[in-house]
């Protein structure tokens, strides 16, 4: 599935509390998460044949997993993300909710965003607010 045609499934108000469930203390970021949500939506997908893959990736520690997707799949300008599909590995637990949760996070830090976004963008990158 492409990520344009899951973030047209749902509805930002769905999304949000799954972001802050995933990410705690985001909900003071919701104006510039929902600004991203629009742009996105109002955006023409790019179609290309990269993918963003989610995949248990190795923690800090030995021990430690987590699930989540290589940063270089969100390195590109929003409407390329937007035409990539999104695919699971084999014992990742993560629903569509939380799937898309993690990619409009992972598109807001990472991937090259509109100028329009520059101000929220700065207000998201700086941890200390």
């Amino acid at each position: 599935m492409r990520l344009y045609d899951l973030l047209q499934a749902y509805e930002f108000d769905e999304i949000m509390p799954v972001i802050v469930d995933m990410f705690p203390g985001t909900g003071k970021f919701r104006e510039q998460l929902r600004e991203a949500w629009d742009l996105l939506l109002s955006m023409k997908p790019v179609p290309t044949k990269k993918g963003i893959k989610y995949k248990l990736m190795p923690g800090d520690r030995a021990d430690e997993q987590y699930v989540g997707a290589e940063d270089r799949d969100f390195d590109a300008p929003w409407e390329v993300i937007l035409g990539k599909n999104l695919s699971r590995d084999r014992g990742v637990d993560l629903n569509d909710a939380e799937m898309l949760a993690n990619c409009l996070v992972n598109i807001c830090l990472i991937g090259k965003h509109p100028k329009s976004f520059e101000k929220s963008y700065r207000i998201l990158s700086t941890p200390d607010r």
